[in-house]
């Protein structure tokens, strides 16, 4: 992703609404990958911004959206995130404990730190929430997540 800088301020990035505004509603919904490059079964996503920031770092923010019945199996990531709950209740699982989601919540997951998420048994609603990570790896990435042993 090549950054946009302002040639009367080097020391700065110009904005660009092109680039730098995302209806997260419109854009094309995506299957997530796993580290194997396969889709994640019930599992998709709407890519919003992304932008290299200070030291080369990517930062951006995503929608994902994890049909009932549904699970992020136990991974890290090289950075750390923080979701917002937008629809629906969930299971986060961070560390080895289980902690619930409503909408709303905000949670923070430090990098490299053993997470999964899962919808609720009983839910007929999708999951829906803003995932917000620095570095930010796109949606279709392989290399979004590792897979972690239980």
């Amino acid at each position: 992703m090549e950054t946009t800088f302002d040639p009367e301020r080097p020391d700065r990035e110009r904005f660009d609404p092109e680039k730098h505004i995302r209806h997260l509603g419109a854009e094309p919904v995506i299957g997530l990958l796993d580290p194997r490059g396969r889709v994640l079964p019930g599992i998709s996503g709407t890519a919003g911004v992304a932008e290299r920031i200070a030291a080369g770092a990517e930062i951006g923010i995503d929608r994902i959206m994890m049909k009932p019945g549904s699970a992020f199996a136990l991974h890290t990531h090289p950075g750390a995130h923080i979701l917002y709950v937008l629809r629906a209740r969930g299971i986060i699982h961070v560390d080895g404990t289980d902690y619930a989601m409503a909408e709303g919540d905000t949670v923070y997951v430090p990098a490299h730190y053993a997470h999964g998420v899962r919808t609720l048994g009983d839910s007929r609603t999708p999951l829906e929430f803003l995932a917000f990570g620095v570095p930010h790896m796109p949606l279709d990435s392989s290399r979004r997540m590792s897979f972690v042993e239980p």
